[in-house]
């Protein structure tokens, strides 16, 4: 039961890991005669893609593809979208010198960022300079606080509180919290507690997966102390390969619920009873649902095909790669009716925008149409589907719940 390779392999630069790439010369597929043309418009993306834990390579490979395709078409009214992609590899300093390339590069708005290492220092960087952060993955109180912050996903942190609903719609309220053994997961225990106690449940076990260890049957072992029923895992692919055979060694009874954008549908055909045996919530589709329930994740495929990487192909696709594609369809349909394209211009666009259609792949969107959700000041879309493994593909819930009403 191994987990095949499917990261994509984008190196980190020198310094900041900066990679500048306008797409739109994609040595795998032939430019048509509609590809943009005109003056490049710059947009930036901050993530760690080498990065050990926190590793988002798949979102930056679907960015890429999603901005190849969308020039490929024309673009943004005949112009090129210009990607300034940095890659921050999880460390605090490279994460606040990709927020100070944003700001030299001039790029107009920045999409799908996830930086959960200096969050409150890159929030900072980018609200003074004015930058829109369109469908980042919010996982820090200054995500869920600046007014630069736009995304119609409710992110990692609310889709670990759906993970409590789904537990907790089992009976299930003794839980363990899993979680990656690095800094910047040290915080998760006290940013679900409020979610927790209002279910009338509690965490009951905290347990820190290190890498690199051999004897998963440990954490197996520490997650089921203190009368644990369930099982919030915060744990990238990787790991939850052997978390799986650790549980089916030790015949383990403790029911998992997993946030679906962590694995592919070939890691799931790989991860045994485990895998059809959990709960998984996403504020997006499984890419191998049911293109019949979801006919907007025709388009979405067709451009991660078009890229031609084995990384982008169906059964390799995690969800994140939705996350970017979705932010460059946000994009796109707001700026083409600006005239002058810049940073002021876009977030003012983003602020006056209404009813965005996310092709029902999430909720229509209103990007300042925000609310408070418990400790989170700014939340635009509460909205989270719900998922189960059919032992081939995810089984996506199309009623989709809302965080607030749970």
């Amino acid at each position: 039961m191994k987990l095949k390779t499917f990261a994509p392999a984008i190196a980190a630069l020198a310094a900041v890991g900066l990679v500048v790439t306008g797409c739109s010369d994609n040595s795998s597929a032939e430019p048509t005669e509609n590809a943009a043309t005109g003056n490049p418009i710059k947009v930036g993306q901050i993530l760690p893609i080498e990065a050990g834990g926190v590793s988002v390579g798949s979102q930056a490979a679907g960015m890429k593809a999603s901005i190849a395709a969308l020039n490929d078409r024309g673009g943004v009214e005949g112009r090129p979208l210009e990607l300034i992609q940095c890659d921050s590899m999880g460390n605090p300093n490279k994460e606040v010198d990709c927020a100070n390339t944003m700001v030299t590069e001039g790029v107009t708005a920045t999409l799908a960022d996830f930086t959960p290492a200096s969050p409150e220092s890159v929030s900072q960087i980018l609200a003074t300079a004015g930058i829109a952060r369109i469908g980042m993955n919010p996982m820090n109180i200054a995500d869920f606080t600046s007014p630069n912050v736009f995304t119609p996903f409710s992110g990692s942190l609310l889709t670990l509180y759906g993970n409590v609903d789904a537990l907790v719609s089992q009976g299930k309220t003794k839980l363990s919290l899993m979680r990656p053994d690095v800094p910047v997961a040290a915080m998760l225990s006290k940013m679900l507690a409020p979610a927790v106690q209002a279910k009338g449940a509690e965490i009951v076990n905290e347990v820190a997966v290190g890498a690199g260890a051999t004897d998963y049957t440990q954490f197996i072992a520490a997650a089921e102390r203190n009368g644990a029923q369930g099982v919030i895992m915060a744990l990238t692919a990787t790991e939850a390969n052997q978390i799986a055979e650790a549980f089916e060694q030790l015949g383990s009874k403790l029911g998992f619920a997993l946030a679906a954008t962590g694995f592919t549908q070939t890691d799931l055909q790989n991860l045994g009873t485990f895998a059809t045996s959990s709960i998984y919530t996403s504020p997006v589709p499984a890419p191998s649902s049911s293109t019949d329930q979801f006919p907007g994740l025709v388009p979405f495929l067709e451009d991660m095909s078009a890229a031609k990487e084995q990384a982008l192909e169906r059964p390799n696709l995690n969800g994140t790669e939705l996350f970017s594609w979705l932010s460059v369809r946000a994009f796109s349909e707001v700026v083409k009716t600006i005239d002058i394209i810049d940073a002021p211009s876009v977030m003012t666009g983003f602020q006056n925008a209404k009813d965005i259609d996310m092709l029902g792949l999430v909720p229509t969107w209103t990007p300042n149409a925000v609310q408070p959700l418990g400790i989170f000041q700014r939340v635009s879309n509460s909205m989270m589907y719900r998922m189960t493994f059919d032992g081939d593909s995810m089984v996506t819930d199309p009623n989709m719940f809302d965080l607030r009403t749970q």
